[in-house]
């Protein structure tokens, strides 16, 4: 080992060729050290300021800063405080003890970097990514006359605040508007960019094309050609609204996105739209139309997959299911309350941590709607009293098709019941609404609605007055109906005697359902069965 004083010597070599200014204060407060550095920022002299007490010195060195007292009331021991300095430089400043291998404390140093160029570089980003997040989303908050526009936004990334994620809402002419949502695989400024060039470029399509599947196909052409697009893809969903003297009609297309969940102020939720291609991914995209209408109090609610993807720090995802069941709890509410629900429930699952961003955009026709339903459109539309036919260029075969035709498969809706004597009849409103909306009111008064009362009478007696849920799903070939309750009680086909009053329920499934059955679930069961869809129209 070298001599005490070459090693002294050795040591202060090398903090002389730090990078950082060194001050070094025993627990007197006198300065014991400083380095070359420090007196280069500080523009001090080092070999004057040794034996000499550190308060003055640090008073006088806080009042070349900008707020005198950060610099002198924070920067404990770990923590690194920015201190923006009078001559325009930033330095960063932190500190930590000196303690001897015994435990004895024998000083303090404080260290200072010179920032400068690094803050520099973090406002010339901050303010691109302000310029990037002004083109993802719209100028100013969306609106649409005559009807309620809440949306939310939030990026993973918080340190460049922009994403992949990114909604629109646009007016194309008097009666018709544009909404949009999508989500470019990855994050940061480099999704951002390929976002902003969807959107435009959905809205350019919007212009000239009819239906919101013509417009994904031309954006997904642009994207499929797109040189730097470096072979990301992109899921979106759009549609064109338009108001009606009854609520507003809804025409809608997905490319691989989630898909929109109608939510109907009578209680229950329905899925719309089919899945659909990546944009981007393929030459040519598949996608289909799909047409719905909004009564009064009725929302239609787009989100990008960051809401259902969002873990718990456990690993488990929110999923459809939450989602669904946040839903049904809104059912009721506003469109600002739906859309914060929606993501801050997220977020709050996943713990506050945003790992994808997160989208979400809620259209809803206002509750009070029918109240002076023609005033409504007239302003909206700006028709003044000639309302019939209302103003919008969406007609021809296309649109009359999609307004009778109906809903290709999959097709999901569900509603949340009290569990007690008046959810059998609500069960079978509920049933018969969603019939109506997919076009198979053949189906309506039939077996259907008899077969889901007597399940839902049988949920609630063994229910114990939990909550029972309604699922009714479509897959192209038959209605599947599902009851779903927290018994564990698995059903059982009775044979009772014609004068009985009562255990008939499941008999009745058994013998006019075409197919049924039973699940354990982790709430208790679900009840299941299923009948033949009536076939579609010819010119369907």
């Amino acid at each position: 080992m070298p001599p005490a004083d070459d090693l002294l010597s050795l040591v202060s070599a090398v903090a002389d060729a730090s990078p950082e200014g060194l001050l070094v204060v025993d627990t007197e407060g006198t300065i014991i050290y400083a380095n070359r550095r420090f007196g280069d920022l500080w523009k001090e002299i080092p070999s004057q300021l040794i034996g000499t007490p550190a308060a003055p010195l640090l008073a006088r060195l806080s009042g070349r800063a900008v707020d005198p007292h950060l610099f002198t009331s924070s920067g404990g021991a770990g923590e690194t405080v920015a201190l923006a300095l009078t001559d325009g430089r930033t330095f960063e400043r932190s500190g930590a003890p000196l303690v001897a291998d015994d435990g004895r404390r024998l000083g303090w140093t404080w260290y200072f970097r010179d920032a400068t160029a690094q803050h520099r570089i973090e406002q010339d980003l901050r303010e691109l990514a302000a310029t990037l997040q002004s083109t993802l989303l719209p100028p100013r908050p969306p609106e649409i006359p005559g009807m309620e526009v809440a949306t939310r936004f939030r990026p993973a990334d918080r340190d460049t605040n922009v994403g992949g994620d990114f909604f629109d809402v646009f007016r194309l002419g008097p009666n018709d508007w544009g909404l949009a949502i999508g989500d470019v695989c990855g994050k940061g400024a480099r999704a951002a960019a390929l976002s902003t060039l969807t959107r435009y470029t959905l809205r350019a399509a919007a212009v000239h094309q009819e239906l919101p599947s013509d417009v994904l196909a031309e954006v997904n052409r642009v994207l499929a050609t797109e040189p730097d697009a470096d072979d990301r893809f992109c899921s979106a969903a759009f549609a064109r609204l338009e108001l009606d003297t009854c609520g507003a009609w809804v025409t809608l297309a997905c490319a691989g996105h989630p898909r929109p969940i109608v939510v109907r102020r009578a209680g229950w939720i329905d899925h719309r739209g089919q899945p659909g291609t990546l944009l981007g991914m393929f030459d040519e995209s598949v996608t289909s139309d799909d047409r719905v209408g909004l009564g009064p109090g009725d929302a239609i609610v787009f989100c990008t997959d960051g809401i259902i993807e969002a873990r718990s720090h456990t690993g488990e995802m929110f999923g459809d299911d939450a989602l669904n069941q946040l839903l049904l709890e809104n059912s009721a509410s506003d469109a600002e309350t739906i859309a914060s629900r929606v993501a801050n429930e997220s977020v709050r699952f996943a713990g506050g941590r945003s790992t994808d961003d997160v989208a979400v955009l809620v259209v809803r026709v206002p509750a009070d709607a029918a109240d002076d339903p023609t005033a409504r459109v007239a302003t909206a539309t700006g028709a003044g009293a000639g309302l019939l036919p209302l103003p919008s260029h969406r007609v021809g075969e296309e649109y009359d098709g999609l307004r009778h035709a109906r809903p290709a498969p999959p097709r999901e809706a569900r509603m949340r019941l009290e569990g007690d004597r008046m959810s059998a009849g609500a069960a079978r409103r509920f049933l018969a609404g969603v019939l109506h909306s997919w076009r198979m009111s053949e189906l309506v008064d039939g077996d259907v609605e008899l077969l889901v009362s007597e399940v839902v009478s049988n949920a609630t007696r063994h229910a114990g007055g939990g909550p029972v849920t309604v699922i009714v799903r479509y897959d192209g070939d038959v209605v599947r109906v599902e009851v779903g309750d927290g018994s564990r009680q698995l059903p059982q086909v009775l044979h009772v005697s014609p004068e009985a009053t009562g255990g008939r329920g499941m008999f009745l499934v058994d013998q006019i359902a075409s197919a049924w059955g039973a699940v354990p679930t982790v709430e208790g069961k679900r009840v299941w069965f299923e009948v033949p869809a009536p076939l579609p129209d010819v010119e369907e």
